[in-house]
Parts: structure tokens; sequence; C-alpha cells
């Protein structure tokens, strides 16, 4: 076979090269079905016998009824533990309006089971974390009109770094106002490395900026150093400024390696505000600053501040449910990191600089969670909306099975959507977690490096008919084994999701969809994944549509539309026993596809999908022989037809011809020609009945990603 794969190989590249044109074929491509899309039907008001009313305008001294409701959530979950509720289900109605937390409602194993709290039908209900700033009267700031409010600032727990005017995250004073600074040098000589990989682990206190980088700083101490390097995103309180030298201090230590021309940005500074919607907190003065937007009168200013970081936690609690309810404005605090810690001996010179320990680099492991359940089961959230959560929106922990999070929006979130997470053993104690139709948009908005969906060390979860776009990093990661050892993450089903706008700024190393370990029924189908990427400014590269990393084994990947991402449309790093089949990948800026470690066993086997560049290479690397098994593909490069390269670059001398991949034991039964989309360049891949597609043994499938409920 490949003897005939062969020739046939050198037929092709000839007649290429006298006709770029060449390739035809017959196929056939379903058109798109029509999504049938409407708002989730909230249902009627049917007061049970033993329901519960909350109003804004009650009283919790009330019994609770439609016309004596009672006032707090706090008040409705304590009436339910009185005996008189065992056995019933029970549902406590919410009427419209704002429901302050201003401390962390807790619900555990005395809690009443279920028990359905929600609001009531066609009315806006909120639980914020926020509290009103108002008050403010005229002033200048750095010769800007602004306005400015007197703030009791007692201690610690009353300065606040969030603010919001109605559903919008106000931006907090940055320099520079557009693009990065660049790390002058690191002082690398006072880093300690790290145990793990120290070329990327070495924790720092110090760095040096250039010196016309600098401000003279009225409270030094209240600015914020965000330092930008590969995946990881550093947060980290200033300690100290040396304007003379360009020394700067921090009271973190950095989780990976500066380097010089990391990037980063200041946060917080008083000297820096001047745009409308900015605001700086000033400690010293106890004084709120904000610059004013279009509209904005003293008397017509209400803002309000971040209070409380956590709303509500679940620990070894069962069967609650909430549904049609807003969870809006959390605060956030630095990290304080176990993962690391403080890896500093008290004999360092620094050591005494330190208030917080360094947190986990990867995927904004260690911030905590607005709503965060653990050891708990049949904990479900139904047509929910998460909004202006500063920290991780929705964390399922340790223990945690049987919960479905359904029809649900989030937007804005300080870091994760939504964390399912576990302990490392097998078989895995946190299980049969789902996430369907939701719509999860501009997540990591205070740490970058976070996911829309995050699963690590979890069983049998289903993450499908999901919208997730807009985030600064990966859109959905499963595992978290770096290499071929068992662990818990196995049967996740990643279907229907729409995925894009993923990246396109400060980090990289970066999918649509990321993978880690050996993760047998596993799979990944019918999503839809585009403009995935990363720039030059975060190390240029990894911005992959579907990434396999490492150990990543075992799993289906089929009937996925993976296009214009700015590496390669698929990368596996490193696994085996993959199946890769019946996709479509479609102008990866680097190329279709790479694998980037060569092991014995077989990578992966790559059947039946339609491969498409535009002046780029198929096979993105330079192969070895039986390095991974493919068979019937059907390749085309729209810029050079049918000369279809491999190698780094399609340049000269960096390309590898279908003749010498050929010979290596590749382009098995592969078809060469133009797929005929329907329009390419606009992106619609809809298939023309004449398509060459099927002589690859392509297998039509419909355009089904995304969400079943209309958001608004």
């Amino acid at each position: 076979m490949k003897i005939i794969a062969f020739f046939t190989a050198i037929f092709v590249w000839l007649g290429a090269v006298l006709n770029p044109s060449i390739g035809t074929g017959v196929g056939v491509f379903g058109e798109s079905t029509e999504r049938i899309q409407a708002e989730f039907d909230e249902g009627e008001f049917v007061m049970g016998e033993y329901d519960l009313v909350v109003s804004p305008e009650g009283n919790d001294s009330n019994q609770g009824t439609v016309d004596a409701p009672l006032k707090t959530l706090e008040k409705a979950k304590e009436m339910l533990k009185d005996g008189k509720y065992d056995g019933k289900d029970i549902t406590v109605w919410f009427r419209e309006g704002t429901y302050n937390i201003e401390k962390t409602v807790v619900f555990n194993a005395e809690d009443r089971e279920n028990v359905t709290y929600r609001s009531y039908p066609g009315e806006k209900v909120s639980f914020s974390g926020s509290k009103e700033i108002k008050g403010f009267c005229e002033t200048t700031i750095n010769g800007v009109n602004a306005f400015v409010t007197n703030v009791n600032i007692d201690s610690d727990e009353d300065y606040f770094n969030s603010l919001f005017k109605g559903d919008k995250r106000l931006a907090r004073s940055t320099y520079p106002k557009e693009g990065m600074f660049k790390i002058a040098e690191p002082s690398a000589s006072e880093a300690i490395r790290g145990s793990h990989a120290p070329d990327f682990f070495t924790f720092s206190l110090a760095f040096y900026a250039h010196k016309d980088q600098i401000l003279d700083f009225a409270n030094p101490s209240d600015v914020e150093v965000r330092i930008m390097h590969f995946w990881c995103d550093e947060h980290l309180p200033v300690h100290s400024v040396d304007a003379s030298t360009g020394r700067i201090e921090t009271r973190k230590p950095t989780a990976m390696t500066v380097r010089v021309d990391d990037n980063f940005v200041y946060e917080n500074v008083k000297e820096a505000l001047s745009l409308p919607g900015e605001w700086y907190l000033d400690r010293t003065e106890e004084k709120l600053y904000y610059i004013p937007e279009e509209g904005d009168t003293p008397e017509n200013t209400v803002l309000q501040a971040g209070v409380t970081e956590e709303l509500i936690t679940f620990k070894n609690a069962d069967n609650i449910a909430f549904q049609g309810i807003d969870f809006v404005n959390t605060d956030w605090d630095f990290i304080d990191g176990t993962h690391t810690g403080n890896p500093f001996p008290k004999d360092h010179p620094l050591y005494s600089n330190v208030e917080y320990g360094a947190d986990h680099p990867q995927a904004a492991y260690e911030v905590p969670a607005a709503i965060y359940i653990e050891g708990s089961k049949n904990i479900d959230f139904t047509d929910c909306r998460f909004e202006n959560l500063t920290y991780t929106a929705l964390k399922l922990d340790k223990g945690t099975q049987d919960c479905d999070i359904t029809s649900c929006l989030f937007n804005e979130i300080g870091a994760n959507a939504i964390f399912i997470h576990g302990d490392f053993v097998v078989p895995a104690t946190t299980r049969n977690i789902n996430v369907h139709d939701c719509h999860i948009s501009n997540y990591g908005r205070i740490f970058s490096n976070a996911i829309g969906i995050l699963l690590t060390n979890a069983y049998d979860c289903d993450l499908t008919y999901n919208e997730i776009h807009d985030g600064w990093y990966t859109g959905v990661s499963v595992g978290w084994s770096w290499g071929y050892a068992e662990h818990p993450t196995n049967k996740i089903n990643i279907s229907n999701n729409l995925i894009y706008n993923i990246g396109n700024g400060w980090l990289s190393d970066m999918g649509g969809i990321y993978t880690l370990g050996v993760q047998p029924e596993t799979v990944i189908s019918g999503n839809v994944i585009y403009n995935v990427g990363c720039d030059e400014g975060a190390y240029g590269y990894g911005g992959w549509g579907i990434y396999l990393d490492e150990g990543s084994s075992e799993m289906l990947v089929e009937n996925n539309l993976v296009y214009d991402c700015s590496s390669e449309t698929f990368h596996q790093h490193y696994g085996r026993d993959n199946i890769v089949r019946n996709n479509i990948f479609a102008f990866g800026g680097e190329g279709a596809f790479i694998i980037t470690r060569h092991e014995e066993h077989n990578s992966l086997t790559a059947t039946n999908n339609i491969f498409v560049v535009d002046d780029a290479t198929i096979y993105a690397f330079d192969t070895e022989k039986d390095w991974f098994v493919d068979d019937s593909n059907l390749y085309w490069d729209y810029d050079r037809g049918g000369n279809v390269y491999s190698g780094h670059t399609t340049k000269l001398f960096d390309r590898k011809s279908l003749v010498i991949l050929t010979a290596q034991g590749y382009y098995n039964n592969a078809v060469y020609a133009d797929p005929l989309f329907k329009d390419a360049a606009n992106r619609d891949f809809t298939l023309a009945e004449n398509s060459p597609a099927l002589e690859a043994g392509f297998v039509p499938f419909e355009y089904d990603a995304g969400t079943l409920t209309k958001f608004n």
C-alpha cells in the first residue's frame, strides 16, 4: 500500500508543478441545520404549602408568606431547619431586587435538602457582594476633572480592589495606557531556583525596570506590577521602588522566572489616573477618586465597591438548587499561594519583604471561588447569571458529585468561569459534573491565565453545547497529569462547544481545547473552534485549536471544525493511541498539524480529515518514520495548489515535499484537491455536492455547536 501511495504522490507532485490547479473529486457536505434558540422558560409562580417568599422589602421576623415575606437568604435557610419541613420539596421564592451578601453564606449537612432557591418568574434577582459608594464632589487630579468621596479605611478589610458602575466593571488606573513595558533586567543573583524545571521556575522578589518608565509614585505600596510570561500572569504588590536605579521590589515572589523583555504593566497608579471610568482608592488619604464618564454628575453617580470575595459555600450539602438568580459584584485580593509558598530562606536579604506566598503558575489554579462547593452532591444551578465575579465564578471541588450547571451565563469573570476539581486519587471522588448550554464570555479579566471551563482530576463529566469566547487563555482544559501515569481524569465528553476569540494578547501556549494525561473514553467531538492566537509579545508561540499536551492518550477527536489559529489548528505534544478522524482543520498560521515529540509508540492515527492551509505547512515538523499513522486524508494549500509541503515552513530550505514524506510512510491514500468549500475566504466551510472530500472518506457532519438557549 505504501509503495502505491509513494508513486501516487510522485504523480500528483509532478502534475501540480505543471498544473497547480490539479485535484478533482466528488463528495457532499450537508448544509448546517438551523438551530432553534429560545429564552429559558422560567415557568409560573405556584406557591406550595411549605414554600417561603423573600423580598428586599421583607422582614426576617415575618413568616415568609407572599404577604409577609422574609428579607434574607440566611433567614430562609435557617427557617428550613425546622422539623416541620422534613421530607418536603420546598421552593424559596425571591422577589425582584438586590440582596447584599456581606458575609459568606455557608450551606452544610445541617441544611435542608430538596430545596430550590429561585427568582419569582419574570423578576430580576441579584445576590451581590458589593456596597454603594456615593456622596461625590468635583475635584481635579493629574490635571483632569474628577470626582472624589471619602471612604473609611480602618483596616485592610475596608480596602477594596473592585468597583462597578451598573453592570460594568470599572478599571483601576494603569500605566502605560497602551501596550506594555519590558523588563530591563531580572535580579537573577537574588532569585531562588525551583526544583522542577528551574529554567522556567525561579522565584524572584526584585527586578529592574527602565528608569524612564518609572513614575514618582506617591503611594508605592498601593501599586501592583503585573508580569506576563508564557502561560503565567503574575500579580505582585510593590514593596519599594528606587527610581534612581530602576529597582523594584515586591511583596510576593514570582511563580516563574523573570526574563529580560518580559511584558509588564503597573496597575493602581494614582499618577496615571486620567481616563473616563478609571478609579483609584487612596489608602493614605482615605479617598476614592473617579474619572467621570459622559452623563455622570456628582449627584447621580452611585458606584458599587466590592466587599465580599466569596458569596456562598457548600460543604457536605446535598440536593440544593438555584434557579434564575444573578450572582454579581465581588471583590478580590492578592493570592497567598500555598503551592510554592515562601521559597526564600530566612537568611535571604529579601525574606522580610514577603507578605504573600508564590501561587501556582498555571490556569489560575489557586484563585478562590465566589461560589464554592466541596464534598457535596446534587448542587444544581439553572438559568443563573454569574457576572462581575472577580475570582473564579464557580468551583466544584473535592468529592463533589452529580451536579448540573445548565443554561447559565458567565460574563466578566476575574479568573476561571467554572473549575471542576478533585483529589489525585483513582478512582476519582469528583464525578458526574455536567456543564450544559452555558454562555461563558470575558473570563480571566483579572487573572489572565484562567480558563473558561477547567476540569482536573474528575471522572464521567459532560461539557456540552456551551459557547466560550473572549478569554485571554484556553477555552476548555481537561486533565492535570503531565505524562503517562494513571490518573483520575477520564470519560470526559467535550462536545458541540463553540469556542472563539481565545488569547490574542499577553499569554502563550494555549488551545481552544487543551488536554493533559491518559484519558480513556474522553471524546472531543462536534466542537467549532476559531480565532485562537498569541502574538510575539507572548513569546510568539502556542495559539492552537485542539491541543493534546503531555501524555494525552487514548482519546477520540472527531467531527470538529477548527480554523484561524495563529499556530497549528491541531497540536499533540506527546501521547499515544489517540484517534483523530473526520475533522476539518483549516488555516493554521504556522501549519495544519503538529506533533512535537517523537516516541517509539504510535502517537496517533489521523484518518478521513480535511487539512487546508494558505501558504503554510501541512505537517509542521520534520517527521521521522512511523511517528504516527495517517490514512485517507484530504490536503490542500490555497496559495500553492497541489504543492503541499510539510516541515518548519514552506520556504525552500525549511520544507519537505510530498515525495519525501511519502517515502517516509506518510500521506497514505491521500487526496490532494481543493475540497470546494462554499466560501473558504469568508469561512463558510459548507462543501459543494461535488466535493472530493468523500474520496478521502470524509463523512459529512452538521455545524451544531454552541448554546441551545438564547442569552441576552
